[in-house]
C-alpha cells in the first residue's frame, strides 16, 4: 500500500484550507491527487531499485549486470532467464569440480527439468588396490538381480565396463579415465488429475482393461521428479522426470503412489488405496492381477482390475491421475494458457464440470441457446472425457469459444463430425482441447476460427489395437465461405479447405501419418487449398495450396505444390526435392541450377530430418534426433533447429552448458552431454 496516498496528504492540510477548498469545488484536492500521483510514481521507482540489488526480486534486465559484478559471462539467449545461475554462481565457485555441482550447472544453465552426471572412471572394471577398495564396483554384474541390469548403458548403470578410448565430447565414447557424463532429461512430466480411463474390449476381461490414455493408445507414464535431499546431493531415479519402470514401481511403491507420486486410480468416484496398485506386465493383457489389487503396466501405460471387481460404469466409472511426457507447451494440455485467453466485453461465461454451471458441453450449448445467443465462452474445468457430438450455429456477429480451464486437459470423444456454421461477422474458437473421433467442419459464412493450445488427434483417434483409426483423415475441414483460420501451438491431422480460405499455422504439427499422405489440400475434392502461411511448424505430408504466402522455420517432411508462385517465400526451411513453391530463401536441400532429378533426391536425403518418433502419442513426438544433419538442426534464422521446437532453442542450450563447463570441470576431465529424453 503506498505511504502517499490522496486522503493522506489532503488530511495533513489546515481544517480552514480545507473548508475554504470544499466552498470552491474541491481545486486543491485535485492538486494534491496530482502531486499524490507523481509522488506514486517516485516512490515506486525507489522500491524497484532497492528490490534490483537482490538478485531474487531484480527485474529480468538487472540480471545481467548483477552477473557482471560476479564475473558471469552472458550466454547465447535461449528464453530461459538467468537468474538461477547468477544466485548460484557463489555457490559453484565454492563447490567447484565436484559432480553436484555439475549437475545443478546443468539445470541452471539449460533450463531443462534434470540432469545427473556421472563419473565414468568410478565405473571402469579395474585391479583394485587393497588400500583402496571399492566393494560395489564388480568385475561381473550380478545376472539375478535383474532391477540394475535396466540401468544398463544409461545414466544410473552401475556396472562395471572395460575401459575405451573413444572420447566422449563428441558422444562417442564414455567409459574412460578422464571422461564425464551429463545426462539431460528434455522432456517435461505434464501431471493429469481425475482424467477418465479410455476402456479396452479384450476378449473374457469385459469391463476390466483400461488405458491411462484418455483416447485409448499405450503411452509411457512419466514420474513427477521429487526434490534432491540437499546441494551435495546427485539426482537419483526418483529425482527425474522419466518413465516409470515396471521393477521400480514394484519394489518401490512409495514414490510413484505415495503423498508425493503422481499414480492415482478411481473405481466409480472412491479412490483405490496405494497399497491395492501393483505393478504387471500387461503387453498382451494375459495377466490378472491378484483379488484386491489393480495392476497397472506403466511401461504401457495400462490397468487391469480382478475379477470381479470390474468398475460398475465401464464407460465413465474409472478415472486416473497420472503424468505424462511431452518436449514442449503443445497441444491440449495442462500447462498455463490464461494469457492466451480471448476476453471481448459482455460475453457470457458458461462454466462445465463436476460442481459447475452444466454437466457437459452439449448442455451448456443448451444453455446459450437459451440465453438469446449472446457472445459466450464454453469453460470445462476437469480433465474428463465428454462423448458427445456438439453442434453449434453461431449467429451473425457473435463469437463461441470452447475451452479448457487453466490446469485442465479435457477430451471431447465424438460419435460423428463437430459441425460449427456462423453468420456474418461470427467466430469460434478452441482452446485447451483435446478432440477424437471425427473431425471439425466450420461452414457457413463464419468469419474466424482460432485454435490455440488444441488437439485434433491425427487419425481422428485409435482403435483397441492402439493403431490410429482412420489414417490421413482430414481432422479440420473449411469448406467454404470467406473464412480466416488461425491455428496457433495446435497439433492437427489433415486440413481441408476451401480455395478462398486463408489459414495461417504458428507453432503447430500438422500431421497426415505419411509424408507421402495431403496434410494441406482442397476441400470437397479440389486440387488446391486456400491460401496458407506457416511458420515455426513439422508438416508430416504433402501440401498443395494456391498459394504459399510464408513458409519459414519449417519442416516440410513431404512435396509442397503451391500454383501461384509469383507470391510469397520460403525461408529457413527443409522443402523436399520436387516442390513448386515461391523464391527460396537458404532453405534445405540447395539444389543449384540444372541439378538432375537424381541429384536432386539424393541431396534431399543427405539433409533429410531425423526424429526420435513421428508416431502421435509417443513421448518425444516430433522431436528432432541429436544424430541429425547439422543443417536441419541449427538451420533456423535464429541458428535454431528447423520445426515446431524451434523455440526451444536447443542447440543453444546445449552450447551454453559446454561454455561453462570450461570453467567448472576439474583439470583432466572432458565433458560429453547425453540425452536421456
Amino acid at each position: 500500500m503506498s505511504f502517499y496516498t490522496t486522503e493522506r496528504l489532503y488530511s495533513l492540510l489546515p481544517a480552514v484550507y480545507r473548508q475554504r477548498d470544499a466552498e470552491q469545488g474541491y481545486p486543491l484536492r485535485d492538486l494534491v491527487a496530482l502531486l499524490a500521483r507523481e509522488a506514486q510514481v517516485v516512490e515506486a521507482d525507489i522500491a524497484g531499485l532497492y528490490e534490483n540489488w537482490f538478485v531474487e526480486t531484480c527485474s529480468e534486465w538487472a540480471v545481467p549486470y548483477l552477473g557482471d559484478l560476479i564475473g558471469v559471462r552472458p550466454l547465447a539467449p535461449t528464453g530461459e532467464s538467468q537468474r538461477a545461475e547468477v544466485a548460484h554462481t557463489i555457490g559453484y565457485r565454492r563447490r567447484k569440480g565436484t559432480a553436484a555441482v555439475l549437475e545443478q550447472l546443468a539445470r541452471d544453465v539449460t533450463g531443462w527439468p534434470a540432469a545427473r552426471v556421472v563419473e565414468y572412471f568410478q565405473l571402469l572394471s579395474t585391479t583394485q588396490f587393497l588400500n583402496h577398495l571399492r566393494p560395489t564396483n564388480h568385475r561381473t554384474p550380478d545376472l539375478r538381480r535383474a532391477d540394475p541390469l535396466e540401468h544398463l548403458d544409461g545414466p544410473f548403470d552401475r556396472v562395471a565396463h572395460t575401459a575405451e578410448v573413444r572420447r566422449a565430447p563428441p558422444r562417442r565414447g564414455r567409459y574412460n579415465i578422464p571422461s564425464v557424463g551429463l545426462w539431460l532429461w528434455r522432456l517435461e512430466a505434464y501431471p493429469l488429475a481425475r482424467v477418465t480411463a479410455h476402456p479396452v474390449a479384450v476378449p473374457g476381461k469385459a469391463g476390466r482393461c483400461f488405458t491411462f490414455s484418455a483416447l485409448g493408445h499405450d503411452a509411457p507414464l512419466f514420474h513427477l521428479s521429487l526434490t534432491e535431499t540437499g546441494p551435495e546431493h546427485v539426482a537419483e531415479e526418483v529425482n527425474v522426470p522419466t518413465p516409470i519402470r515396471r521393477r521400480a514401481l514394484h519394489h518401490r511403491p512409495e514414490p510413484f503412489t505415495g503423498a508425493a507420486g503422481s499414480l492415482r486410480v478411481f473405481k466409480d468416484g472412491t479412490p483405490v488405496e496405494t497399497a491395492a496398485l501393483g505393478a504387471c506386465n500387461l503387453e498382451q493383457w494375459g495377466r490378472d492381477p491378484e483379488a484386491g489389487t489393480v495392476g497397472i503396466d506403466p511401461v504401457l501405460g495400462r490397468l487391469v482390475f480382478p475379477e470381479g471387481e470390474e468398475p460398475a460404469d465401464a464407460l465413465d466409472g474409472v478415472q486416473v491421475t497420472y503424468a505424462y511426457g511431452f518436449p514442449a507447451d503443445l497441444g491440449g494440455g495442462p500447462y498455463p494458457r490464461s494469457e492466451s485467453f480471448t476476453q471481448i466485453d459482455g460475453e457470457v461465461v458458461l462454466t462445465v464440470g463436476e460442481g459447475q454451471a452444466f454437466a457437459s458441453p452439449d448442455a451448456a450449448l443448451g444453455g446459450w441457446i437459451a440465453a438469446g445467443r449472446p457472445s459466450a465462452v464454453i469453460e470445462i474445468h476437469d480433465s474428463r472425457t465428454y462423448r458427445q457430438t456438439p453442434t453449434a450455429a453461431i449467429p451473425a456477429g457473435r463469437r463461441l469459444e470452447i475451452r479448457a480451464a487453466e490446469g485442465q486437459r479435457p477430451t471431447l470423444l465424438l460419435a460423428g463430425d463437430l459441425n460449427v456454421t456462423g453468420g456474418a461477422g461470427s467466430a469460434f474458437e478452441i482452446n485447451g482441447l483435446v478432440i477424437a473421433g471425427g473431425a471439425l467442419h466450420a461452414g457457413g459464412n463464419l468469419d474466424r476460427l482460432t485454435l490455440r493450445h488444441s488437439t485434433l488427434v491425427p487419425g481422428l483417434g485409435f482403435g483397441d489395437d492402439g493403431l490410429p483409426t482412420d489414417p490421413g483423415a482430414a481432422s479440420l475441414v473449411v469448406p467454404g465461405g470467406q473464412s480466416e483460420v488461425l491455428v496457433e501451438d495446435s497439433i492437427l491431422g489433415a486440413v481441408e479447405t476451401a480455395d478462398e480460405t486463408e489459414v495461417r499455422l504458428v507453432g503447430s504439427i500438422l500431421d497426415a501419418g505419411n509424408p507421402e499422405a495431403p496434410a494441406y489440400g482442397g476441400a470437397a475434392g479440389a486440387d488446391f487449398g486456400g491460401p496458407v502461411s506457416i511458420s515455426q511448424c513439422t508438416v508430416v505430408g504433402t501440401v498443395s495450396t494456391r498459394q504459399l504466402t510464408l513458409g519459414e522455420n519449417t519442416l516440410f517432411l513431404g512435396p509442397v505444390t503451391a500454383q501461384r508462385r509469383q507470391q510469397g517465400c520460403v525461408r529457413f526451411s527443409f522443402v523436399p526435392y520436387g516442390s513448386r513453391v515461391p523464391r527460396r530463401f537458404r532453405c534445405q536441400p540447395e539444389l543449384p541450377e540444372g541439378v538432375t532429378a537424381a541429384q536432386g533426391e539424393l541431396l534431399t536425403a543427405q539433409v533429410r530430418p531425423i526424429f526420435t518418433s513421428l508416431a502421435y502419442g509417443h513421448p518425444a513426438y516430433c522431436q528432432l534426433h541429436w544424430r541429425g544433419p547439422e543443417e536441419i538442426l541449427r538451420g533456423a534464422d535464429d541458428e535454431s533447429e528447423m520445426g515446431v521446437y524451434q523455440p526451444l532453442r536447443t542447440p543453444q542450450r546445449e552450447d551454453n552448458l559446454r561454455t561453462r563447463l570450461d570453467e567448472y570441470l576439474p583439470v583432466g576431465l572432458e565433458a560429453g552431454i547425453f540425452y536421456v529424453t
